[in-house]
């Protein structure tokens, strides 16, 4: 979730709301265990195979769509991500159709190594991302989100940024689908291809502050963890724990629209700023000053 968040945050970062980014996770979880089903590739070159392949998914959308922006690209998105569910289910000799494709047994790794490899993914995901950002294309993006016009008079080729923005985001989710495909072993299109992967990510984004490097990992934990909480301990009263589930991420919503990160770094700047600076005298305060001031003033020889 994680990986997922942080590559639906950095297309967000260039006004790119991807609403179908389940496109990526899915190809991505298709061309890992199919390569090893067919040809008894090893998990690294899988995983490698799979990052290209979704890299070169988004660059294709980001062609595709042109200068669509806003809800239009939201909705091409959508529209992107149904197109290779249906193609995945008009190939069954490829895909296993509705029936889905299992991951070759011989080729299963162990628990212990998949969590690791997750763990190794997310680090070298948020490095990455980390590492684009402290270059020139973070003052691209920035201009790109706030006019995309103005930034293309200022010298900004806004197709060429889309591209690599949507080749990176689409090569990390396509990391995300792979890890999931090898932990599960079982891979449909219902699934690989499923809205409620992107809808996941949006809401861990949103929870932990939107256009913040921090804020998908503070998402991707609380979003996960107050999950787990109603499920189990809500077990009990049929329909309860998604009820109480949804109200909190609402809450989120209401009353920090900034996310977790965007309300902790407010309150961190307000109590170094009441640290640092003195308050200002009231009126009454300063109206009395200057009497005292007019007061005490010589006489004028």
């Amino acid at each position: 979730m994680v990986i997922l968040a942080v590559s639906w945050n950095f297309m967000a970062s260039t006004g790119l709301i991807s609403l179908g980014h389940s496109a990526f996770w899915g190809l991505g979880s298709y061309t890992s265990m199919l390569l090893v089903n067919s040809w008894s590739i090893s998990f690294g070159t899988s995983v490698f195979a799979a990052i290209l392949a979704g890299a070169a998914a988004g660059a294709l959308l980001a062609v595709a769509t042109g200068r669509l922006r806003g809800i239009y690209f939201a909705v091409a998105t959508i529209a992107y991500t149904e197109a290779l569910r249906v193609a995945a289910m008009m190939l069954p000799d490829i895909t296993g159709g509705s029936t889905g494709v299992y991951l070759n047994q011989s080729a299963r790794l162990s628990q212990e190594f998949l969590y690791s490899a997750a763990i190794v993914g997310a680090v070298a995901s948020v490095t990455l991302v980390y590492l684009l950002m402290k270059t020139r294309l973070r003052y691209a993006m920035r201009a790109m989100l706030n006019n995309e016009s103005a930034a293309q008079m200022l010298g900004v080729n806004p197709l060429l940024y889309r591209t690599f923005v949507s080749a990176v985001a689409g090569g990390v989710a396509a990391l995300a689908g792979v890890l999931n495909t090898w932990y599960t072993g079982y891979l449909s299109p219902e699934i690989a291809f499923s809205l409620h992967q992107s809808v996941l990510a949006q809401i861990a984004t949103i929870i932990g502050g939107v256009h913040t490097q921090v804020g998908p990992i503070i998402g991707a934990f609380v979003i996960l963890g107050l999950s787990e909480i109603t499920r189990i301990s809500l077990t009990e009263f049929e329909g309860t724990s998604q009820l109480i589930y949804g109200l909190v991420l609402v809450s989120f919503i209401l009353f920090l629209p900034g996310g977790i990160f965007g309300a902790m770094r407010n309150r961190w700047l307000s109590w170094a700023i009441g640290a640092k600076i003195r308050p200002l005298p009231t009126l009454k305060a300063q109206s009395s000053v200057i009497v005292s001031a007019k007061r005490e003033r010589p006489p004028a020889s």
